[in-house]
């Protein structure tokens, strides 16, 4: 028997770094928009041989337990006490180390698949075993626009903000960066407490419907450091802001950007400009679809 489920990706509108811990991780605040497009797909077949197998489409990503998606089912048997004899299949469409959260949102999308087939865990343990194995994976379980704080695990939803307006555009420079490479270097100035009111800002023009305030309340803390390093990532920001981007900035840690356009028809002049300027090589882009949960 086989079931199916779509892993989605994200983009972070806002990502502000508040503190560092003692332990090494830092503290954020941080909006989640969970997109549709690009996605993943993973498929699962649950009579397959005894243990977790999980195989990929894309060439050299870890597979089995090697893989944040076999982790997952691995930690959701130990909670359930099951023996698993499961296969994962995952197609993948969103960039690997892109800031877009794919690795995170396979693993959330197992959890679904593992819960609605043994409905083994309550919901507080499930959310417990997805913060076990990453910050963003509880994100990912419900896959609704959020903010977050703490390390990115304490969610809460605000009302009438499920979709973005305007229409999004994704670039990816085809090369990953890790997260840990992007807080790293991340100045240290930059950390604390923002008081420029874009969050508020945001959240109002995501409530009500206002591309430019949601594009005025765009902020990340951590791209300084990467168009500081990547040549590239700056020429693409110029590309989208020259071609009607109302705000253009890195997603997560990166390397993808966003651009948010007034509508889809100056979106699609961007995506003209870039692939005119740019080889299938050097990038990729996406139309970004906003998930609905």
């Amino acid at each position: 028997m086989r079931q199916m489920e779509i892993s989605c990706s994200k983009i972070n509108l806002y990502l502000k770094v508040t503190a560092r811990r003692p332990d090494g991780y830092h503290e954020l605040e941080t909006v989640f928009l969970p997109l549709d497009a690009p996605a993943d797909q993973i498929e699962v077949d649950w009579e397959d041989e005894p243990g977790i197998r999980v195989v990929s489409s894309l060439p050299g990503l870890p597979e089995n337990l090697d893989n944040l998606a076999g982790r997952a089912a691995a930690a959701y048997a130990r909670a359930a006490g099951l023996t698993p004899s499961w296969r994962f299949h995952i197609v993948k469409q969103v960039p690997v180390a892109a800031g877009m959260g794919g690795g995170s949102s396979n693993a959330a999308a197992v959890l679904r698949l593992l819960q609605r087939r043994f409905g083994a865990l309550s919901e507080p343990v499930l959310a417990e075993t997805a913060l076990q194995l990453g910050a963003d994976v509880p994100f990912f379980l419900h896959g609704r626009t959020a903010v977050a704080t703490g390390v990115g695990e304490i969610f809460r939803y605000p009302e009438h903000c499920a979709n973005c307006p305007g229409a999004l555009l994704l670039v990816n420079p085809r090369f990953p960066v890790s997260a840990k490479w992007a807080y790293t270097h991340l100045a240290p100035e930059r950390i604390g407490a923002d008081d420029s009111g874009k969050l508020a800002l945001l959240l109002e023009g995501l409530r009500d419907s206002d591309v430019e305030k949601v594009a005025a309340g765009v902020l990340n803390d951590l791209s300084a450091a990467l168009f500081d390093k990547f040549p590239l990532l700056r020429l693409l920001r110029r590309v989208l802001r020259e071609n009607g981007a109302l705000a253009a900035e890195v997603t997560g840690s990166g390397p993808t950007l966003f651009g948010l356009f007034p509508d889809a028809a100056a979106r699609a002049r961007a995506r003209a400009a870039l692939q005119e300027r740019f080889s299938p090589e050097s990038i990729v882009v996406f139309d970004g679809g906003v998930h609905r949960a």
